[in-house]
């Protein structure tokens, strides 16, 4: 993908790349459970690590909270304030680091299934996508504070880079929880 333009004000293709990476990290993210039986994905690979359905939660829930950031505490942002957009688009989406959610981010099993999750999470990327496409605004004019100290305040822009890569981070765990679990009944099975 064509790296992001730090020029100002958000352009029609800066805008336009940003809904295709929301586009692509979505149908990564659905397609990353797809075929996961409901019992599947409650299982957990081992103590302490979340299911396909807790990562699920995760998503869903922090999608929203991360709009609704966008949407409702947005403010100035100061022409000095550090551009970390290629940071993010680079690294946001790589599970090399882990991070850990913040408290309200925890699964909690707010979700009677898988596909009331995915359905969640499908809601609010797409109310996402209609914020991002309705929106005239300069988008790095604007900042909030993201959910993770360690994140800082990002501009809108970026926050929006942040939602796409923070669903494909999780479709990779999605994918290796996956992959542990079956590798797990293999070697039951095979015992």
């Amino acid at each position: 993908m064509t790296p992001l333009s730090q020029s100002v004000p958000t352009s029609a293709a800066e805008k336009q790349v940003l809904l295709d990476l929301l586009i692509a990290s979505r149908e990564r993210f659905l397609s990353s459970f797809a075929g996961v039986t409901e019992e599947e994905s409650r299982r957990h690979p081992s103590a302490g690590c979340w299911s396909v359905l807790d990562c699920v939660e995760h998503i869903a829930g922090a999608e929203a909270t991360m709009l609704r950031l966008v949407k409702e505490t947005r403010r100035p942002r100061s022409a000095e304030a550090p551009n970390r957009e290629q940071f993010f688009f680079d690294r946001m989406g790589s599970r090399a680091r882990k991070v850990e959610a913040p408290e309200n981010g925890k699964p909690t099993g707010r979700f009677a299934s898988l596909s009331d999750a995915a359905e969640h999470f499908a809601n609010a990327r797409g109310a996402t996508m209609a914020f991002l496409e309705q929106n005239t605004e300069d988008l790095r004019a604007t900042e909030v504070t993201h959910p993770v100290s360690l994140v800082g305040n990002v501009s809108s822009f970026e926050m929006l880079i942040i939602m796409a890569r923070h669903a494909e981070r999780h479709a990779a765990q999605i994918e290796e929880i996956r992959i542990t679990l079956a590798t797990q009944a293999m070697a039951g099975g095979a015992a």
